[in-house]
């Protein structure tokens, strides 16, 4: 049996290949082919060679991970109206952790609608299909998580420089390992706000945002201890301003509040940030700086939330007109909300990051990209054997059709 998610797919499939029989020349079909291959050190972020013997029964962290994607864009433009479709599928093989091999799939459909000058919006519903990552979870299982959200959204420009919207969100994770379920999560997010932009690029707006998220499987102490369902409910003032032709400068603004069904101890407030400073250097150079403390979901089986505070800068140089580099630092302090209560201490789980990437593009001609990429991170953490130091070299190659 299929589910919703697959019908509409299908039908949307449909659709887009009997378009050009009722209306030639207004399809726009993209596809695409891609691989990569990825070494690194550290695949399961273990923080000890003796970690990984423990669970192994070989010190050995690292591996070679070979991927191919293989996917299609499609556009359809009907007057005013924009239907896309986007879909792929791709195959990873690891060299020593055959364990891990696994099938992934992305799909999303879109429809950008517009009524009028005054009103737009979007319908769309994706799924994607991945092996979670280790970051946070440091079992070496092969864990495929399916992620589906459905999104719709309305603009009013009600009048030349003011924009009212508003933006209604249903979330959706699950996990197929049984040991994963209690990570599985329902969340329906609801916002609305209204925006100021001026000719000269300068912008203001106030947004109201609740979301609401169900963990279905939790039970026993997990259950007792996390609960069934949170709220986070932020008021956001969110601006931007251009003080020179090659200066942007945005910032959001939000006043945070978590609560948790039947837990008080757990409620949490808080004040969320993230400034933004955007500089071209020169004709071929500019940079990125960007300095945020912001609260976000976590799947962390020891926590709901997480509180993290950092910085990150990011230079680009256009070496030439199909040459580019790009680099980037950032530090970050991560708070783990709750910690406490399974540390059997009065501290919560801290951990500090360092981290680092590079990365070499070239563009040979105007569909295809050719991509050396360094990623790597150092975290320390108050809690023993969650700390990890990883290092990975990715060389990806892609061509549009």
């Amino acid at each position: 049996m299929l589910n919703t998610t697959s019908k509409v797919f299908l039908i949307g499939n449909f659709l887009f290949f009997s378009a050009p029989v009722l209306a030639e020349g207004i399809i726009e079909v993209k596809p695409f082919i891609s691989s990569n291959i990825n070494y690194d050190d550290n695949v399961f972020r273990f923080s000890s060679p003796d970690q990984a013997k423990a669970a192994f029964g070989s010190s050995a962290t690292s591996d070679v991970v070979k991927r191919l994607d293989a996917g299609v864009n499609i556009n359809l433009r009907l007057s005013r109206q924009l239907v896309t479709l986007s879909s792929s599928i791709n195959e990873s093989r690891y060299n020593r952790f055959e364990i891990l091999d696994n099938t992934g799939k992305s799909n999303k459909l879109a429809w950008n609608w517009r009524v009028g000058s005054d009103f737009y919006g979007e319908l769309s519903i994706s799924e994607n299909e991945a092996i979670a990552g280790f970051t946070e979870i440091r079992q070496p299982i092969k864990n495929l998580r399916t992620s589906t959200r459905e999104r719709a959204s309305i603009n009013w420009n009600l009048l030349s420089n003011w924009t009212v919207n508003a933006t209604r969100e249903h979330a959706k994770s699950e996990n197929d390992v049984v040991s994963f379920k209690a990570l599985d999560r329902d969340e329906d997010v609801y916002e609305t706000g209204l925006r100021y932009q001026n000719p000269s690029g300068t912008q203001i707006g106030l947004a109201y945002r609740v979301a609401e998220s169900k963990f279905p499987n939790r039970t026993g102490f997990t259950q007792l201890v996390f609960g069934e369902e949170t709220t986070q409910k932020e008021f956001a003032v969110t601006a931007a301003w251009l003080p020179s032709p090659k200066t942007r400068i945005s910032t959001r603004l939000a006043q945070v509040s978590l609560d948790t069904k039947d837990l008080p101890q757990r409620e949490f407030s808080g004040f969320s940030q993230r400034w933004n400073l955007d500089h071209s250097l020169t004709n071929k150079a500019s940079i990125n700086l960007t300095a945020y403390q912001e609260v976000s979901p976590v799947d962390d089986v020891l926590s709901t939330y997480v509180k993290t505070k950092g910085f990150s800068v990011n230079p680009v140089w256009n070496i030439t007109n199909n040459t580019a580099l790009r680099a980037g630092i950032g530090y970050e302090q991560r708070d783990y909300l709750g910690s406490s209560l399974i540390l059997g201490n009065t501290e919560n789980r801290n951990d500090d990051s360092t981290m680092a990437n590079l990365a070499l593009i070239y563009s040979p001609t105007d569909k295809s990209v050719v991509q050396l990429q360094y990623q790597g991170e150092k975290r320390s953490s108050n809690v023993e054997d969650f700390g990890y130091e990883f290092n990975s070299i990715n060389f990806l190659l892609r061509y549009d059709f």
